[in-house]
């Protein structure tokens, strides 16, 4: 019965926000989610780009933790894809439009998991709001947009919410030092 009500009111959610959306974005927000492991890996080789240049030990440091991040959150994502396997919810409800591209399996959403653990990871690393709300602001668009583009349920853009940001607070944590960048 509970999986009843969570599957009911996340079809719910999906398609007012599939429904509701301003369909004048589509094609914006289609190339804010398709930007996920572009600006993934533009972060994290503008970290190393930077730390060379400077030869600064403690931002390579950074660039290490940074890398793990988006190799264990593309990892897991795929793993717990292909261990879940939830249909799409454009091929079971025909009012769901795809408007984006979409691989196999639905939960959890990879594009939200990486975009929140590279914004969590960064913003730990680099705790500055110049950095902080420019990268929320894009991870919650790439979210949204998962949704709106008809491609994910709520439910797989939560748990990529989730276990993005538990992944980017987590993994660089693992990697013990001593230096800190606060500067």
């Amino acid at each position: 019965m509970l999986n009843n009500i969570l599957t009911n009111t996340d079809i719910s959610l999906l398609r007012w926000i599939h429904h509701h959306r301003i369909q004048e974005l589509d094609q914006v927000l289609y190339y804010i989610s398709y930007s996920t492991s572009f600006i993934s890996i533009g972060l994290v080789l503008t970290v190393l780009i930077i730390s060379l240049k400077n030869k600064s030990k403690p931002l390579l440091v950074v660039f290490y933790k940074m890398l793990a991040v988006l190799i264990f959150a593309a990892v897991f994502s795929f793993t717990l894809k292909n261990l879940i396997t939830r249909e799409r919810p454009f091929k079971i409800y025909p009012d769901i439009e795809k408007l984006s591209e979409a691989g196999s399996a639905s939960f959890p959403s990879g594009h939200t998991f990486e975009a929140f653990a590279m914004a969590i990871a960064f913003s730990i690393a680099f705790p500055k709001r110049k950095f902080i709300i420019p990268l929320f602001i894009w991870a919650s668009v790439i979210a949204y947009s998962r949704m709106a583009l008809g491609v994910h349920y709520p439910g797989d853009v939560l748990a990529g919410m989730i276990l993005g940001s538990l992944t980017g607070w987590f993994i660089p944590k693992l990697i013990k030092t001593k230096t800190n960048i606060s500067s």
